[in-house]
């Protein structure tokens, strides 16, 4: 772990620190065995938080979360499958207002929810800027392709660039075969727009994770 990252988990990140920690099981009580309880050096034991450590199970641990991407896997399958939605409304908030078939217009909400489909409309609209939205939408066939794909596509995007132990703990697999083609500095507007719509619309505490 860098050593600047680690010193910051000390000082200003410590919501990540005790992500990390409960990541590695390392904030579970240990429990003295009974042939300690039951002995006179209990009450040392009991007395001693290093003594008590050196009890904890050991296991390897894992602590490259200085990469944001990693720290995706602290987030429940719900909230990123609500996360891809959100997404999707927000880069496709143009095709949601111009949008004037009935068909089609019942189709987009009731795909996205009405409270998502409401979103694209008002402040979803304004979290992407609009060159950046555009370019997502043309990587798609059809507007509706884009509506149902494009926060599927942007959280691949995402996802792609965690190690391989921080994929196999997340909670939600990316199924686009759509790949988007983004220069480094729209891959990281685009990062950067993914996690304040998770902080700001699903979850506020993701913001001491995130940061």
């Amino acid at each position: 772990m860098n050593r600047e990252f680690a010193l910051s988990l000390l000082t200003e990140k410590r919501d990540l620190l005790k992500k990390i920690l409960e990541y590695n099981h390392l904030d579970e009580k240990v429990v003295l065995p009974d042939e300690i309880m039951n002995s006179s050096s209990a009450q040392r034991f009991l007395d001693n938080h290093g003594l008590i450590r050196k009890l904890s199970k050991v296991s390897e641990g894992y602590f490259d979360f200085e990469s944001p991407a990693n720290r995706f896997c602290f987030c429940s399958g719900e909230q990123l499958e609500l996360l891809r939605k959100l997404l999707c409304a927000s880069i496709c908030s143009q095709i949601l207002i111009s949008e004037i078939k009935k068909e089609q217009v019942t189709a987009y909400r009731e795909y996205l929810g009405e409270e998502i489909y409401a979103f694209g409309f008002r402040r979803g609209s304004l979290y992407i800027p609009a060159y950046l939205k555009n370019r997502i939408v043309s990587a798609f066939s059809s507007s509706e392709q884009a509506v149902k794909e494009s926060g599927d596509a942007v959280l691949s995007n995402i996802l792609k660039k965690a190690s391989a132990e921080c994929i196999e703990k997340i909670s939600y697999k990316p199924e686009s075969s759509v790949s988007l083609d983004l220069s480094d500095s729209d891959e990281k507007l685009i990062f950067d727009c993914t996690v304040k719509i998770l902080c700001l619309e699903i979850d506020s505490s993701c913001q001491n994770i995130f940061n």
